[in-house]
């Protein structure tokens, strides 16, 4: 997550830093998306939970399990999302995109409890980095919106300067982030 609230940064980041970021983000979904799967196919196997707790929430595993499968049913959500956001650009709601892919905000807390209570107790270490990684987020994302809120060095609601020691140019801030990024792209190459 910190990586992804990372890659739409406009006052650091130059755009090539932010396709990177990009990049990485997807690159840690994909392997996220891979630990799910070998998590839950594993926990199968085990004998731990039943086949329909993998897709069926609170289906006889537990609380607990049933709060993972809910989870993981988000966060494959937000993971189609993100491979099919494309095409979401092209609807004639773009916005949806931004709306079904911040799910992982509410996926991600869920998961935290579910790795703290099902199973054995949780190793100190273990709840350490979760508290890490929960204030991680928690900076990431309000510095986010700190930036994306309130408009700097005086310019007009809505609008915002580019990176920082670079020529700044105006860039709107509004719903449909892919058009704007990808018009500042194509400029930046150009130079």
């Amino acid at each position: 997550m910190v990586v992804g609230l990372a890659a739409t940064d406009r006052i650091v980041l130059a755009v090539r830093h932010r396709v990177f970021m990009q990049d990485l983000h997807r690159a840690f979904a994909v392997f996220a998306v891979g630990f799910l799967i070998t998590h839950i196919i594993l926990q199968i196997n085990r004998g731990r939970v039943l086949p329909a707790d993998a897709f069926l929430p609170f289906s006889g595993s537990g609380f607990a399990v049933g709060l993972g499968t809910i989870a993981a049913d988000v966060m494959i959500l937000v993971a189609a999302t993100g491979a099919f956001r494309g095409r979401f650009v092209g609807m004639r709601w773009p916005w949806m995109w931004r709306a079904l892919h911040v799910t992982a905000y509410l996926s991600w807390p869920v998961a935290i409890v579910h790795g703290l209570t099902a199973g054995r107790p949780a190793a100190d270490w273990v709840t350490l980095s979760y508290v890490g990684s929960l204030a991680a987020v928690g900076f990431a994302l309000l510095v986010r919106m700190v930036v994306t809120v309130g408009p700097r060095d005086g310019a007009p609601a809505g609008v915002r300067q580019g990176n920082a020691g670079r020529k700044a140019e105006q860039i709107r801030v509004d719903d449909v982030f892919d058009e704007e990024f990808w018009v500042t792209l194509r400029k930046e190459v150009r130079r």
